[in-house]
């Protein structure tokens, strides 16, 4: 991939992020982590999560903005290279 390429995907990537909310990012960044559980209180303290009507909301509208998919109640993202580039990008940060 040239560098020009990977500056026009980082670009798409950071326009995408910059429409969610705080809870959608922290949801997003469990996910990232492998977090199970994220219902629980512990991983919802970790990661700022405020409650678990946030969870249902964030997962919702993230699904809908077809940033994640969900088959079969597995959550995955539809993009692996989002989910890279959140994970080694942005939340490295």
């Amino acid at each position: 991939m040239k560098n020009s390429d990977r500056c026009h995907i980082g670009l798409l990537f950071v326009t995408i992020t910059e429409t969610l909310t705080t809870q959608q990012l922290n949801y997003l960044k469990a996910l990232i982590a492998g977090e199970k559980a994220i219902s629980s209180t512990e991983v919802m303290h970790r990661y700022q999560i405020s409650s678990t009507t946030s969870i249902s909301r964030s997962k919702a509208a993230l699904i809908k903005n077809d940033i994640l998919d969900n088959k079969a109640g597995e959550i995955s993202f539809q993009d692996p290279i989002y989910a890279y580039w959140l994970k080694t990008e942005y939340f490295a940060k």
